[in-house]
């Protein structure tokens, strides 16, 4: 029997729980809004859903954040090609999984166009955000060096940070001694791990679970940091299992209510003043585009066509040495450093732009590496045992162009389980992508020779492996090339904003979570105050 949608109605609907929703959610119910939050997934419980003190955490591990089969993304690719697109569902969306790296992009990021020819410049400055990174620093408790111990090529700072830099440990210290002998500065990354009790969660104890979930709460994902302060406020509900299927638009042009199917898959409609999307830069396209309606033919907030394109990824690539002295990778953060002595277009090379190159210690314990370790017997034994503890990994976080090549859209056949089309993705390299692939993989190289590595192996490029994914909604002044204003509200629904990383016009060189959360803070100081002027 069909039972009819039922009809609710709030000041602002959230769609998503990540490091954009998240945060936005929190900050309107603070300026006193009600607000509702659609989160695909579950909520996560700390202290029974992360198993990380178990003899099997690896196990366990490996499967806390995957959804049930019925529930799990899918997606489609062009013929022949392959990207591996990762993300979490749930109350605090990737930050649920991230390893928390947390730098500011540079001042050069918002204006690439005008510093090197390529690209397009934003329609704000590092200066008009550094105050909210600021704020986010403090709401999470990051922890990064200041004074001697500073990033060289850090952008200017109002504060220092909030808490101190976590320690090398030796792997690290193997590898910050590759990187003197070639010049280079390395330096312990922004961590939203604090090095000291913060805001009522404890001081991280360096058990380097972080991307399998952090059972005491020290890494400051979103779930644990801005949600809990949002339901503080008395204003904020948030819904899991719910999937945005529409937005629909009233006779006024606006948008009017959110249709999601509920935990139950029954449908759901909620109306609202303002809505913010905030899925991703892959989910908020695609509800965009499912989104259609004589006044939007191709798709919510799509006069300019530009909806999914410029689809965006950083360039990772991944390395690895062995060393002949036991390194214990494991112990501390899952990451260990941070240089960007590349960061900035280099004259000399045949590409614009350059990259970040992170130490990566994560999943270095025992079974981690036996399953690296191809095939069975005594010598997948006796390499394993020569592999572990003697092992780290460095990694690039590059800049890739913005091309309108590079694309999400609707599939025109395969749908999810819902019934509803999946996004289609495209997100092939170009000419100045590859040519900096070229030049990363020998940096790469080059630093972990450097370090003593006594073997190497990997060092290739892994298309969607960065999991960072940007650009889909980008932002600008002109409504003719762009999605969003300055603001993140849309040119042609006054209010709709996006709140996600899908507004990002170039992607810089490093994590886009800290940048997310900033922008989601700015964003909603627009929505509080169009809500005051009576705009919304």
């Amino acid at each position: 029997m069909h039972v009819p949608p039922k009809k609710q109605t709030t000041d602002v609907v959230v769609i998503g729980c990540g490091a954009g929703g998240g945060v936005i959610a929190k900050e309107l119910g603070d300026a006193g809004l009600s607000v509702v939050v659609l989160e695909a997934g579950r909520r996560y419980d700390p202290n029974t859903d992360y198993q990380t003190n178990g003899v099997d955490f690896e196990v366990r591990g490996k499967t806390v954040f995957a959804p049930p089969d019925d529930r799990r993304d899918r997606y489609t690719l062009p013929l022949g090609n392959w990207f591996a697109l990762s993300r979490v569902k749930g109350v605090g969306g990737s930050t649920l999984h991230y390893l928390a790296i947390s730098p500011r992009m540079h001042e050069s990021d918002f204006r690439v166009r005008s510093e090197d020819g390529v690209a397009d410049d934003w329609p704000i400055s590092y200066q008009d955000l550094e105050p909210y990174y600021t704020r986010v620093e403090y709401e999470l408790g990051v922890s990064g060096p200041d004074g001697a111990q500073a990033n060289p090529f850090e952008p200017p700072r109002s504060k220092p940070y909030p808490t101190a830099p976590h320690t090398f440990n030796c792997a690290s210290v193997r590898v910050q001694q590759g990187a003197q002998r070639l010049g280079l500065h390395m330096v312990r990354e922004p961590l939203a791990i604090p090095t000291k009790p913060w805001n009522g969660r404890p001081a991280c104890i360096g058990a380097s679970t972080c991307n399998v979930g952090c059972s005491i709460s020290a890494k400051s994902s979103i779930d644990v940091t801005y949600v809990p302060k949002a339901l503080a406020t008395g204003r904020v509900e948030f819904r899991t299992g719910c999937m945005a299927r529409e937005i629909t638009v009233g006779s006024d042009g606006k948008a009017r209510s959110v249709i999601y199917f509920d935990v139950a898959r029954q449908e759901q409609e909620i109306t609202a003043r303002a809505i913010v999307v905030a899925g991703n830069a892959v989910e908020t396209p695609r509800l965009l585009l499912l989104s259609t309606s004589s006044r939007f033919p191709h798709g919510l907030a799509n006069s300019s066509g530009l909806v999914g394109k410029y689809f965006t990824e950083h360039l990772g690539v991944f390395t690895y040495g062995r060393f002949s002295e036991r390194l214990d990778p494991w112990r501390g953060t899952p990451s260990g450093g941070l240089i960007q002595d590349y960061y900035a277009t280099d004259a000399h090379n045949d590409f614009a732009r350059g990259w970040s190159i992170v130490v990566t210690n994560s999943a270095h314990w025992p079974l981690s590496v036996a399953q690296r370790v191809p095939g069975w017997g005594a010598q997948h034994k006796a390499r394993t045992k020569q592999l572990f503890a003697h092992f780290t990994g460095v990694c690039s976080i590059g800049e890739q162009l913005p091309d309108l090549r590079n694309h999400v859209k609707l599939d025109p056949i395969v749908k999810d389980n819902l019934d509803v089309p999946v996004p289609h993705l495209v997100n092939r390299t170009h000419a100045n992508d590859q040519a900096m692939i070229k030049a990363i993989s020998v940096r790469l190289q080059e630093l972990l020779e450097a370090a003593g590595a006594i073997e190497i192996w990997g060092n290739e490029h892994i298309p969607g492996h960065s999991a960072h994914y940007l650009g889909t909604c980008r932002m600008g002044t002109n409504p003719a090339t762009s999605v969003v204003d300055p603001w993140c509200r849309t040119h042609d629904v006054s209010n709709l904003f996006i709140g996600d990383g899908s507004v990002f016009v170039t992607c810089g060189a490093v994590n886009p979570a800290l940048t997310i959360s900033a922008l989601a803070t700015r964003t909603a100081e627009g929505i509080a105050a169009a809500f005051r002027r009576g705009e919304l």
